[in-house]
């Protein structure tokens, strides 16, 4: 199995941001939906909603 390297968090630049996956209303994979930053003091994430991009930190509203 092949080792994997993430971006480092820009915002914390302590954590890494890790991949997450979701599945759509059909039922179809969506690979990387979002992406989280494995530092939980940090929280900043990365997600795709209806095609909008959307970032911010879980306490914050996300900004697009």
């Amino acid at each position: 199995m092949s080792e994997q390297t993430f971006p480092r968090c820009e915002k914390c630049e302590k954590g890494v941001l890790v991949p997450l996956s979701d599945f759509s209303n059909n039922a179809v994979s969506i690979k990387y939906k979002a992406w989280a930053c494995t530092n939980k003091e940090c929280r900043f994430f990365i997600v795709l909603r209806g095609g909008d991009v959307y970032y911010g930190t879980a306490t914050a509203e996300a900004a697009r």
